[in-house]
């Protein structure tokens, strides 16, 4: 394994600056519009911009790729990324800056697309679930570290704009020296949809509920911060425990899920969700103490990240190997539905109902997930299927384009069925 990361560790380096420049720009950009004078609700019509350049990037970037390759793709839009922070500067318009993150998320998308492809031809079969284990902790750490930044200097200034630049800047020199061979483009295929989710409808809007409650936070969240009164190194503190705590419970909730019914489980972390904002809530209205607010940061984060891991492993339970490509492709949809409505909502309820809004949108959003499975369970047949797919980590803050996720799922073993205990199954599975 260590021949491999060594073997990848360019590209490793140059996905961690990537999420550097992103993280910092994310949070730097809410919190900014707000000193600009933009309304919450405005602010979160900016900030919801990025997820649909995130979709339109992960459905069209690949044609890019087909036409010119890999790296010039690459240095294109690390360029394209490394330019935008700094016209923020120049032109401070609402419109324009949802332009922007619209861009911004365009060109992450294809920026995570190329880096992954040439991870995943770098690496073989055996090896590829220990580098998911390390790609997924450099997006955790990378995003969670990105907010410390923020303490270098002020808000209302220049210098984070710029540092979000050299970050950006930075991401394109591992890739340019790297040795590994540019990967060749996959074929074209059409984003199908609707097959996932009359498949699996709890896979579908799981993953839905992830992008809505991961962006929400990622983006309000900072806003959230700054309404309540926390100081600038307290926002830092509350954002980062927040995203660094979505490792804490991968595993527990994955072995969890791999022995009983994935939708069960699912019910499990939304109710525990809730839970949690409603702890955020109370705490609110009640002069909060500043670690307990911390704590629920982190405990919330923890629970909302397993969401589109969940979401992933329950959707190709029931995917023959055909639909890996089609499955992660809808996901995709469904996530990037949930990212561009989530902070919109979030904002208009932080407008009319004051901070307590956002967790107010999100516990709203995890309930709605939680009924939703709870009928799906109590009306669908029993039925014991022969296997299941082992449960695969995945990044729920900063969702990608799923290359070696599919090929994780494809080489996984399968998980053996328990004689004393019934598996049921979406209405349809045969």
């Amino acid at each position: 394994m260590q021949q491999v990361l060594k073997k990848v560790s360019a590209l490793l380096l140059s996905y961690g600056c990537l999420l550097l420049g992103s993280g910092l720009f994310m949070t730097l950009l809410s919190l900014r519009s707000s000193l600009e004078g933009f309304s919450t609700t405005t602010t979160g019509l900016i900030m919801s911009g990025y997820y649909v350049g995130i979709f339109l990037g992960a459905r069209y970037s690949a044609s890019i790729v087909n036409r010119v390759g890999y790296i010039r793709t690459f240095s294109v839009l690390a360029s394209i990324i490394s330019i935008i922070p700094l016209i923020h500067m120049l032109w401070i318009d609402p419109i324009a800056w949802f332009l922007f993150r619209v861009m911004t998320g365009f060109a992450m998308a294809g920026l995570i697309m190329v880096t992954e492809s040439w991870l995943n031809t770098g690496v073989d079969n055996k090896h590829r679930g220990s580098l998911l284990a390390v790609y997924m902790v450099i997006n955790y750490l990378g995003a969670g570290a990105a907010q410390l930044l923020l303490l270098l200097h002020e808000v209302g200034g220049y210098q984070l704009f710029v540092m979000s630049s050299i970050c950006f800047s930075l991401c394109l020199i591992p890739v340019a020296l790297t040795h590994n061979a540019e990967p060749t483009p996959e074929p074209l295929q059409p984003m199908k949809f609707l097959p996932t989710l009359k498949r699996t409808p709890v896979g579908f809007y799981c993953a839905m509920c992830a992008g809505f409650l991961g962006a929400s936070f990622n983006s309000i969240g900072p806003l959230f911060a700054l309404k309540i009164g926390l100081a600038n190194d307290e926002i830092v503190l509350f954002m980062s425990l927040g995203i660094c705590g979505g490792l804490v419970l991968q595993t527990p909730v994955g072995k969890l899920s791999d022995r009983f019914d994935r939708r069960k489980v699912i019910v499990l972390i939304t109710a525990l969700v809730v839970s949690s904002c409603l702890l955020m809530r109370w705490q609110v209205l009640h002069n909060y103490e500043l670690m307990a607010l911390l704590a629920g940061s982190f405990l919330y984060g923890s629970l909302a990240f397993t969401l589109y891991s969940l979401a992933a492993a329950h959707a190709n339970d029931w995917a023959g190997n055909g639909q890996r490509m089609q499955t992660a492709g809808a996901l995709l949809v469904a996530y990037s539905i949930g990212a561009v409505i989530g902070p919109m909502l979030s904002a208009g309820a932080i407008s009319y109902y004051g901070p307590i809004g956002l967790f107010d949108t999100l516990a709203f959003g995890a309930a709605i997930l939680g009924v939703f499975s709870v009928i799906q369970i109590s009306g669908i047949r029993k039925y014991r299927p022969r296997s299941k797919r082992q449960f695969v980590p995945r990044p729920g803050s900063y969702f990608t384009s799923g290359e070696i996720y599919r090929a994780v799922q494809a080489e996984s073993e399968p998980v053996p069925d328990y004689p004393d205990q019934d598996i049921e199954v979406d209405k349809g599975v045969k």
